[in-house]
């Protein structure tokens, strides 16, 4: 008993180990990725909620005479004018998608561990950038909640949990994280969605949560999961309802209606986006998604 005691522990050692030198090499790539790319463009399109008063001057020639503080102006038998200051600290909340359709993955990557490293870019921009940042993870309920935090050490925890939780759920539900977005926070703040958005019925809860805030859709795909590759007889496992279905992927007219339902699909999906004004990242799998998520910081700062 004491043995196997023993072996579950220096399993469990051996693992939490695995996955801190699976964080320390996240964090090396991601951070200098935010401050030789990302971190300018992330301020320019972030740049905090609003001005907020600073203090009072003297009224000089030429101020906006709108800006006159009269109980100081009264006080004093001086005119004086307020100052405002923008106001800077923004809270980001980062809602990752942990169903099981994020272990799928054809290249050496999962779309879990691609929405982690992600999540690592927008956590590190957001400190940079002097914002909290919180996390939120789901799946067909919601996992975890970590409020929103500065700090380095705050965000090596983030990028640890997503790594290394193991959710409950197996399935989708973007209409609750969505919904629970929108009470969570109840302060304007800025939300990152990554998923791979194979879900049903969440485009009234998106609606909503995007009104409450700044919600940006990161979509987590993966090529195959578009295109089917031409492999025979292949059986294909739904990860979160356990479905087998069997393909003839060898058919051409069986990979054709296989694209085109994913197409679809990815058609409703966008259309949903576009009815609630958001502009949606998308990542794939095996490549790089740092020109998408530079394209559009820029495209977002030039609206502005």
């Amino acid at each position: 008993m004491g043995v196997g005691k023993g072996l579950e522990g220096a399993e469990r050692m051996a693992a939490t180990s695995e996955i801190l030198k699976k964080v320390r090499e996240i964090e090396l790539v991601t951070r200098r990725l935010v401050n030789t790319t990302l971190a300018g463009q992330y301020h320019a399109v972030f740049k905090g909620r609003g001005m907020s008063f600073d203090t009072v001057r003297e009224y000089q020639p030429g101020d906006d005479v709108r800006m006159i503080d009269w109980n100081v102006t009264a006080r004093t038998g001086e005119p004086f004018i307020k100052t405002f200051v923008e106001e800077r600290e923004l809270t980001v909340l980062i809602a990752v998608d942990m169903s099981a359709s994020g272990e799928f993955g054809t290249v050496d990557q999962s779309k879990r561990e691609l929405a982690a490293e992600i999540a690592a870019v927008l956590a590190f921009s957001a400190i940079k950038n002097n914002d909290r940042v919180g996390l939120v993870m789901f799946s067909d309920r919601i996992e975890r909640y970590i409020p929103p935090k500065k700090g380095r050490a705050h965000v090596l925890r983030v990028i640890f949990e997503l790594l290394e939780f193991v959710p409950q759920g197996t399935g989708t539900d973007i209409e609750a994280a969505c919904t629970y977005l929108t009470n969570i926070q109840r302060r304007r703040s800025v939300v990152f969605l990554l998923s791979d958005f194979i879900a049903d019925d969440y485009e009234r809860a998106l609606g909503i949560a995007g009104r409450r805030h700044d919600l940006v859709p990161l979509v987590i795909e993966d090529e195959k999961e578009v295109a089917l590759p031409d492999l025979g007889l292949l059986a294909l496992e739904d990860a979160e309802t356990g479905d087998v279905l069997w393909f003839d992927s060898g058919s051409k007219s069986v990979r054709n209606k296989y694209a085109k339902i994913a197409a679809s699909m990815r058609a409703a999906r966008d259309k949903s986006f576009r009815k609630h004004g958001m502009e949606p990242i998308s990542a794939t799998v095996g490549q790089s998604y740092l020109p998408a998520l530079t394209a559009y910081f820029r495209r977002r700062a030039a609206r502005q």
